[in-house]
């Protein structure tokens, strides 16, 4: 299908401008804000040592209450004034930089810490809230156009906050953490003021007619109550289950490599007499976290035809697979090339494992217990990278030096791929189409995943 006419549309509706301009200014504040973070956990010298553990505590700290909020972010968006709710969340953001700026020079506090925590929480309302408003703002036959535009976008303009970052620290070392932080502030207070100037208050939902019933804590126990709901029914639904844990258990091994990969380039990679400001370093994480979002873009690029060729379950096959390859391959080496080699290949492989597990639970999964389930999963998703993360924190040495740990990763990604071969034969994550090379050609034996 085409899309030339759904993007001229929606090029000229000024309502989707608008929300657009919401999302980018906050998104790119969102990555501006995120690599200010990440400069002063890891290289303020008034925050301490390199320490595994503490690398793993500063991520934990951070998104634990951003991974336990999402679930109930509905709850809330379903009953309150979206507009209100994004606008306040990021005038809220806005308000609480002044706070980080202020307590940032004075190293680990726990006053930054915690508002830390709430910036990155108000994120939830803010993304889920944008999404759920493009029915009021979109005509229906351009919605899938719109969301892809605004999710790309919005990508791109978080990539560009964390490049401007990083450069303007390369550039000028007398830039401070904390001014880093207040540039993110204004750009906050930016989308707040784009979205109160273009929206009256109900603009954006929900309808009154449509608002969810009963109150806010009946609503949150109702969510809670569904989430256990949720497990059950995947009792019931091999396919979709069975890659939901593959994802689980890739976000551990994920958490795993991610403390290797941040405590060798603090330690083991850094020539302190060379490099004494480790603007060395500093460059290597920037390189990473582009080729990271190089390997998402790519994995939505390729996963379609690769799911089409060779079915959602095989592909999910061939990405553990991968995975266990290039485990292998930086044990082998343990040099910085092939961990920007094994950053772009890694996110492939996560961002093509949770296409196919988004689209199983969109195609295997009854509409009745769709919400529920993509709950649970995004819990799984969640838990299981900050598990990984406490994991390496116990093995990995402070400079990050673990041929023996990427070793015991790259087994258990090969351990992985056989097992889910094995008992995903007769249960792929959704039925591959009718027109794709990959299915069947005879009439497969009854599956619990139908």
């Amino acid at each position: 299908m085409r899309t030339d006419g759904h993007v001229r549309n929606l090029a000229g509706n000024r309502r989707f401008r608008h929300l657009l301009a919401v999302r980018l200014t906050s998104q790119a504040a969102d990555g501006m804000f995120q690599a200010s973070l990440a400069l002063s956990v890891f290289f303020n010298p008034a925050v301490g040592g390199n320490d595994p553990f503490q690398y793993a505590a500063a991520v934990a700290l951070l998104l634990g209450p951003y991974s336990l909020l999402g679930p109930y972010v509905g709850t809330v968006l379903d009953r309150f004034s979206r507009r209100n709710l994004i606008g306040g969340a990021n005038l809220v953001r806005a308000a609480l930089m002044i706070v980080i700026c202020l307590t940032l020079p004075g190293g680990f506090n726990w006053t930054w810490i915690l508002c830390a925590m709430v910036v990155l929480a108000a994120n939830r309302f803010v993304l889920a809230g944008l999404g759920a408003t493009h029915p009021q703002v979109v005509p229906a036959e351009d919605l899938v156009t719109a969301n892809s535009l605004a999710s790309t976008l919005g990508a791109l303009a978080y990539g560009l906050g964390l490049a401007t970052t990083g450069v303007a620290k390369l550039v000028d070392s007398n830039v401070s953490y904390s001014m880093l932080a207040l540039a993110a502030g204004v750009g906050y207070l930016a989308s707040a003021l784009i979205l109160w100037a273009t929206f009256k208050r109900n603009a954006l939902g929900p309808n009154e007619d449509e608002t969810a019933p009963g109150g806010l804590w009946r609503g949150v126990a109702a969510t809670t109550t569904g989430m256990i709901a949720g497990f059950r029914y995947l009792g019931q639904r091999r396919g979709p289950a069975l890659a939901m844990a593959v994802q689980g258990l890739h976000r551990f091994l994920y958490g795993i490599v991610f403390i290797i990969a941040i405590a060798l380039f603090m330690g083991f990679f850094w020539d302190v007499e060379s490099d004494p400001a480790r603007t060395t370093t500093i460059t290597w994480l920037l390189v990473l976290a582009i080729l990271g979002n190089v390997g998402v873009l790519a994995a939505a690029i390729v996963t379609p035809r690769a799911t089409r060729v060779w079915g959602p379950r095989n592909w999910v096959v061939v990405l553990m697979a991968l995975c266990a390859v290039v485990g292998a391959g930086l044990a082998g080496t343990m040099i910085p090339v092939m961990f920007a080699v094994a950053v772009l290949l890694v996110n492939i492989a996560s961002q093509g494992v949770k296409i196919t597990v988004d689209t199983g639970i969109q195609r295997g999964v009854e509409d009745a217990y769709r919400g529920r389930v993509f709950s649970v999963n995004d819990t799984v998703y969640n838990v299981g990278y900050l598990a990984g993360l406490f994991a390496a924190a116990l093995v990995v040495p402070t400079d990050g030096y673990a041929p023996g740990t990427l070793v015991g990763v790259a087994v258990s990604y090969g351990l992985i791929c056989v097992g889910y071969a094995y008992l995903a034969r007769d249960d792929a994550p959704y039925d591959a189409e009718s027109w794709s090379p990959a299915a069947p050609t005879t009439e497969p034996r009854p599956s619990t995943s139908r």
